[in-house]
């Protein structure tokens, strides 16, 4: 009986002894796994690593004005996508929405310039455009905009003549984006007959490297669309239009803050697509998406806040542009879509019910991020043209 009983002993103990390690070995995987989501978050936050527009490159086959094309994520997106063949082709084509034949996508040409052949290997993207201005047939001129960490890169579109002159529409791409993302827009933009402006800022592809090459998320940045503004106004421009992308929006937004005042030239309106309008909740998000549990993401969201502050000095309140809502005294044009998976459209709904009297939402219904132009191009187009119109003619009443 007492060997029994030292055996029952020894056996407790030795299952409280592989219960602690296993619970140790536990909170070891789960503060490394904090650790890497820390370190690969703020690096993926900080850092804007993007050399080429999103796409893919697929075969074509085409019989008369319908393309069939593999199934894949971005040939299978809802909505219009572009292709562009590679050389020796030249050109593009505009296809309309998806419908499954088989294995493969079939896509019907909306409008072609050159030729999209049989056989082609090509480019597709729900970008649309890989390329410049010169890409949809528009005269354009290469330009820099001065800052006092360099020159920008930019591309000008002048106006059309149609009495807009005097202003200037500044696009600006996102984190990680490119200018020829909203080459998609330029058709709308040119019959407002304003002039356009593609912009660059700090730390992006192909614009000047400052320190270690850290975005601050929309603040600092700032500054080199306030330059832009210096430059429309050397350019005989005398009001702007601000438009935003991604974190673009933010940027767009850090502009009317009240320290950037007064401006050089008057921006009358703002327009934001699927805008990062606060960090803090989209790092959490981001978190979410790749498949952290919710306490797990706020967790390692509140660890990659600390991270970035620590190696950049980044201040999230600076660019929290829903905690600055009240501050905003420009109209503001706001589209989201309802499937954007990088910023999540609560921050756009919370902008839109924190100031209805400024903001014309449009909430688009399968709208992925800053894609919702393809969901209803004619729509996206006529609410953009409809807002110029309207805060250019305000402009003119007072």
């Amino acid at each position: 009986m007492a060997i029994r009983q030292m055996n029952r002993v020894r056996l407790a103990q030795l299952g409280q002894l592989r219960k602690r390690r296993v619970l140790g070995w536990a909170a070891a995987a789960y503060a490394l796994a904090l650790g890497l989501g820390m370190l690969a978050g703020a690096e993926i936050t900080l850092r804007s690593k993007t050399r080429r527009v999103k796409g893919v490159f697929v075969p074509v086959g085409r019989r008369g004005n319908d393309i069939w094309l593999p199934a894949l994520p971005e040939t299978l997106s809802r909505g219009v996508i572009g292709v562009v063949p590679l050389k020796p082709n030249k050109g593009h084509a505009l296809l309309g929405p998806p419908r499954m034949a088989g294995t493969l996508v079939r896509r019907g040409v909306q409008d072609e310039s050159g030729v999209l052949p049989h056989g082609a290997l090509a480019w597709a993207s729900t970008f649309v455009y890989n390329g410049t201005p010169a890409q949809l047939g528009v005269d354009y001129t290469d330009t820099t905009v001065s800052t006092p960490v360099g020159e920008m890169p930019a591309w000008h579109i002048p106006p059309t003549g149609k009495g807009e002159s005097d202003t200037l529409i500044v696009v600006i791409h996102g984190h990680g984006g490119q200018r020829s993302q909203a080459l998609r827009m330029l058709p709308a933009l040119r019959r407002t007959g304003a002039g356009s402006l593609f912009v660059t800022f700090r730390n992006a592809f192909g614009a000047p490297k400052v320190g270690r090459g850290y975005h601050s998320l929309g603040d600092t940045e700032a500054e080199d669309v306030l330059a832009a503004l210096e430059w429309a106004k050397a350019n005989g421009y005398r009001r702007a239009v601000l438009y935003g992308f991604s974190m673009g929006g933010n940027v767009a937004l850090s502009v009317l803050r009240q320290k950037f005042h007064p401006l050089p030239v008057p921006v009358l309106g703002v327009m934001l697509d699927c805008p990062a309008l606060d960090w803090r909740d989209t790092i959490r998000w981001q978190g979410q998406r790749f498949g952290l549990p919710p306490f797990m993401a706020r967790q390692t969201a509140r660890l990659v806040q600390r991270l970035v502050t620590r190696r950049s000095g980044q201040d999230f309140d600076a660019v929290d542009q829903i905690q600055a809502a009240s501050s905003f005294n420009v109209p503001i044009l706001l589209f989201h879509g309802t499937r954007d998976r990088t910023i999540p459209i609560a921050q756009a709904d919370a902008l839109a019910a924190a100031r209805p009297d400024i903001v014309e939402y449009h909430r688009v219904e399968g709208g992925k991020h800053i894609r919702v132009w393809n969901i209803d191009p004619d729509k996206y187009d006529a609410a953009v043209e409809g807002f110029v119109e309207r805060v250019l003619g305000e402009k003119n009443t007072l």
